[in-house]
């Protein structure tokens, strides 16, 4: 009954227009004001307002904070004019790739084409238009690379556990073993 009730009440707090040919898993939250098209987004996501995504797959588990925009079309600015109106050399059909357990701060831009690997962070305002590593953090315009997020040897066994193609009750469990097995100290702010 409790996943009738949010899926009625996720169809009816979102535009059908809005979601042009997407795959969007039931369990990903998008909040209002978001432009999604064109868009396939795994389990368990967050997705904040004012967001545009075009063009973009999208694993499980990642959390987009408000007002990120990602893939789109760049304008052909080395022809005679920049209109896709009448232009045919803009460029608008590289997919976007963000892995599972990500999270994209508030205000980045992500150009098209680009490959975010698991578990990177991208901070608050970055641009990004070149590819991610997975477990590192990058930040700034162009987004440079910053360090990397968990010790080689701790992202390894969570590869191996795949916790994000399991249940949000089961990847708990599965993030509870590696944390019991590899303590990790919480950063001091």
């Amino acid at each position: 009954m409790k996943k009738a009730y949010f899926l009625i009440k996720y169809i009816l707090q979102y535009p059908l227009h809005r979601f042009k040919k997407n795959s969007i898993h039931h369990s990903t939250r998008i909040s209002r004001n978001s432009l999604i098209s064109y868009t396939k987004m795994g389990i368990g996501n967050y997705i904040a307002c004012n967001t545009v995504i075009i063009n973009t797959e999208i694993g499980n588990y990642c959390s987009i904070a408000p007002g990120v925009q990602i893939g789109g079309m760049q304008h052909s600015y080395w022809w005679l004019s920049t209109s896709p109106r009448l232009s045919d050399q803009c460029i608008s059909n590289k997919v976007t790739r963000i892995g599972n357990d990500v999270w994209i701060a508030a205000g980045c831009i992500i150009k098209q084409g680009v490959t975010i690997g698991d578990g990177a962070v991208i901070g608050a305002m970055s641009f990004v238009n070149t590819d991610i590593p997975e477990n590192t953090i990058y930040f700034g315009s162009p987004a440079k690379f910053y360090k990397k997020r968990l010790d080689d040897d701790i992202f390894k066994k969570i590869k191996e556990s795949e916790y994000w193609n399991l249940s949000p009750k089961n990847a708990r469990k599965a993030l509870k073993r590696i944390e019991d097995e590899n303590p990790i100290s919480t950063p001091v702010l």
